[in-house]
């Protein structure tokens, strides 16, 4: 039985979550009810128009309660849903270890989101300035080529042997070629818009881009030792493959190219778990890039190669935010470099799905 003190307490902490400008709640699973709600999380309920109860409110939280349940390792799940005209952000916990009562932190952050939005059209603004300001002087250079051969071949196509011509319209072809090559990588840009994510055996993915990999060494006549390390458990993940499939092809491509004239070159391929992520690693011992070109090589139309677009490695980080992955490069010229995929892992209860339509 409470003492008087200690009722005393219970009421001033009631007290202080009714005030606070968050809105807290408290669900019971294995009673289906709403134990707890606050003053702030019933004005966000009646904002976005839902009841406050366990009916309503279960179906649009369910799968990020599913996550926190089914996680071993995570405390806490955040996720941010719109309602309306409305964005509420969602912070999931677990008080206590048999996971029966689940806390839930509400706070509308549509005015936030706003914000974002407008800094994010800024940024998006500036970037494609930059963009336009590279397509002229990726596109300008080789129809400035094109145009001088044919303005030389225009002027003496009389007194040029057909070799000397041949020499000319070959040229012509090249810049041609570069354009052509240029407009393939600004459509690969937006093939993937909204990227189909789904589970993914990892280990499988890896082992059919080794074999691409090996294959087309040979042809290449480059003898590349090829070693792969995938940890237990790090396998399951969720992503589009086809886009996940282009991203390391393009590293694959860019690591084959830097270890070209290594007579002992060696790729590593690696998966490991790393909380709720995947860290998938691809090493390479090619030339590696200097220091200060690092900062610059996910920028659209930078590239260290003679005949590459700098788009590659762009389109690859655009691909991978859209499916909530990142990149990073981390290298040392002269020794080789090491590119970091961070890849959501599939949930339990997916991958058991997944195990289960095979």
């Amino acid at each position: 039985m409470a003492t008087p003190s200690q009722d005393c307490d219970g009421q001033i902490f009631r007290d202080i979550l009714q005030d606070i400008h968050l809105g807290i709640v408290i669900i019971d699973i294995k009673k289906k009810i709403i134990t707890y709600c606050n003053q702030q999380a019933a004005e966000i309920f009646n904002l976005i128009k839902l009841s406050p109860d366990f009916d309503s409110l279960f179906p649009i939280i369910d799968s990020s309660v599913s996550e926190l349940l089914d996680s071993e390792t995570s405390q806490k799940v955040k996720t941010v849903k719109k309602h309306g005209e409305r964005f509420i952000g969602y912070t999931f916990g677990s008080p206590d270890k048999s996971r029966r009562f689940i806390s839930i932190l509400l706070q509308d952050i549509t005015d936030q989101k706003r914000m974002d939005s407008i800094a994010e059209a800024v940024v998006t603004m500036n970037n494609v300035g930059y963009i336009f300001s590279g397509i002229r002087h990726e596109i300008g250079n080789p129809l400035n080529s094109i145009k001088m051969a044919i303005t030389v071949l225009q002027k003496n196509i009389d007194r040029y042997s057909p070799d000397e011509i041949e020499v000319y319209f070959v040229r012509v072809f090249e810049e041609i070629a570069r354009i052509e090559q240029l407009l393939k990588s600004f459509k690969n840009f937006n093939m993937y818009e909204k990227p189909q994510t789904a589970v993914m055996d990892l280990s499988d993915f890896i082992m059919h881009n080794t074999q691409l990999i090996t294959a087309y060494s040979s042809v290449k006549d480059t003898l590349i030792a090829i070693s792969v390390d995938i940890e237990p458990g790090s396998e399951m993940v969720k992503v589009d493959r086809r886009a996940l499939q282009q991203v390391t092809m393009n590293i694959l491509a860019n690591a084959m190219d830097a270890m070209h004239d290594n007579k002992e070159a060696r790729l590593a391929i690696s998966a490991r778990s790393h909380g709720p992520s995947t860290l998938l690693e691809i090493k390479d011992t090619g030339c590696g890039i200097a220091a200060a070109s690092l900062h610059d090589v996910f920028k659209p139309f930078y590239t260290t190669k003679e005949k590459g677009t700098g788009l590659g490695l762009a389109l690859s980080k655009k691909m991978l935010a859209q499916m909530s992955c990142s990149i990073d490069i981390a290298s040392i010229e002269g020794q080789g470099t090491t590119v970091t995929i961070t890849i959501p892992k599939a949930r339990s209860y997916e991958t058991a799905s997944y195990k289960q339509s095979l």
